[in-house]
């Protein structure tokens, strides 16, 4: 058997194929789904959760809780001041001790993990979790075990040997550099997982095989347009008669569903949280950082500490809309952050077959309704459109071909059905050559098909 895995940033899918030239499977790793959601809940006594169960235990038991505050010691740090102490009449300079608290929640029964995937590329090392300290690879180590604990379950093997997928550029990769770090420290977690031997596939050369196995051989070149939750990624591809293909060139940007959720919020939503709120006497808007951390629901958490919470509680005592700042209140610290854009995502993929979508929420303090349309969203995403089309045609141009040598355009990812993104391809390429792969478990077919070409043995 041989095993590909499509370690994504919203969702993770698993695949296998038997023997090569068999069709791949897709193993249902969450309840009976095809997709599990790349969520990790992290409970007090440090007790794991994945996927649908770790969604359940985070609402279960944070959503609705008001947070109790308590002052804790974190450390001390070293201060070197330069002439900046007086003692009476005289200037002293040296080293200052300064002891630093944090407001923590004290009843915090646990914490949501979520876009593991995202920081790889990054200096983020990891997290402390209620005393514990964990490194990024740890965490990507107990989801991924996970993962091949459930392929047991389906298959009966215990794999060791995986193909893993890889977009073209990792999120926040500046350079080659960023993204050969992003790789090494994925390998690190897949083998702390228990797989031994680690293949790395490009995520759209994968769907590209997948699109191979469904169609046969045959000599054409294809466009790869892989929109998923965390990066688009491209690939030109020539596809031989005897099943054979060579990638002419990729292309990657950092940009995908969760960034899209993140506009449909600002534009929607955003109103209803205090954005054109006017605070005190003189009439303040409100801090940049409160509004640019409701930008990820993953960040709302924090702002859950006893000063915001003090500011929010002043503030509605004398603003334009005291409505509103309980409402901010209550998304702050009662856990409705990942309910809300779960909402947003909703209406997200809404959009993608009607022209209108209700926003609509209601808890404790928020009560929120609204419409958003597609023309609305669509100009709201209007910049990520033209990266869009910049990147496709700097694409083609490394590949050396041009739109009309382009034989199929394989769509495939969730954010690949927004349908500025389905026309925009449709005007490069004509709708008659846009090909709809499987868009959440394509690329992970195609890397078992790679993992039994290459003979890697689960």
């Amino acid at each position: 058997m041989y095993l590909g895995v499509d370690f994504g940033t919203t969702n993770s899918v698993a695949a296998v194929v038997q023997a090569l030239g068999d069709a791949p499977q897709i193993i249902a790793l969450d309840e009976g789904s095809r997709t599990l959601r790349t969520m990790l809940y992290v409970e007090r006594d440090q007790s794991m959760s994945v996927g649908a169960a770790a969604i359940h235990n985070y609402r279960t038991q944070n959503v609705g809780r008001t947070p109790r505050f308590v002052r804790k010691y974190i450390g001390t740090i070293d201060n070197e001041m330069g002439g900046l102490l007086q003692d009476d009449d005289d200037m002293k300079s040296g080293d200052v001790l300064m002891d630093v608290f944090s407001d923590v929640d004290a009843d915090a029964p646990g914490r949501l993990m979520h876009a593991l995937k995202g920081p790889l590329a990054t200096d983020y090392e990891g997290t402390m979790i209620f005393g514990q300290e964990y490194k990024l690879e740890a965490l990507i180590a107990i989801f991924l075990r996970e993962v091949r604990r459930r392929v047991y379950e389906q298959t009966g093997c215990d794999a060791r040997g995986v193909v893993l997928g890889r977009p073209v550029n990792f999120a926040n990769a500046v350079d080659e550099a960023g993204n050969a770090r992003a790789q090494g420290r994925l390998e690190a977690a897949a083998q702390a997982a228990g797989f031994e031997s680690v293949v790395f596939e490009y995520e759209p050369a994968g769907a590209s095989l997948s699109y191979a196995s469904n169609v046969g051989g045959r000599a054409e070149h294809v466009l790869i347009f892989d929109f998923g939750g965390g990066t688009l990624d491209l690939a030109v591809v020539r596809r031989d008669t005897d099943g054979g293909q060579q990638i002419l060139a990729t292309g990657g940007l950092g940009l995908a569903g969760d960034h899209f959720d993140r506009a449909l919020f600002q534009h929607a939503l955003l109103p209803s949280f205090g954005r054109d709120v006017k605070w005190g006497p003189q009439r303040l808007p409100l801090p940049r950082y409160l509004l640019e951390a409701l930008g990820d629901w993953q960040n709302i958490p924090a702002l859950s500490n006893a000063a915001t919470v003090a500011f929010l509680r002043e503030a509605q005592r004398d603003c334009t809309a005291p409505i509103q700042m309980l409402a901010l209140e209550d998304l702050v610290t009662k856990g409705h952050g990942y309910d809300l854009y779960e909402r947003v995502e909703r209406s997200k993929v809404e959009l993608s077959t009607a022209r209108i979508a209700e926003l609509a929420y209601a808890a404790d303090a928020i009560d929120v309704w609204q419409i958003a349309t597609r023309a609305q969203f669509e100009a709201a995403i209007a910049p990520e459109r033209r990266a869009v089309a910049a990147l496709i045609d700097d694409t083609l141009a490394r590949a050396h071909v041009v739109a009309s040598d382009i034989d199929h355009v394989v769509r495939t990812g969730g954010s690949s059905s927004i349908p500025c993104f389905v026309e925009l391809l449709a005007e490069r390429f004509g709708m008659q050559r846009i090909h709809s792969e499987d868009l959440f478990t394509g690329v992970a077919a195609g890397l078992a098909v790679r993992a039994a070409q290459l003979g890697l043995r689960a």
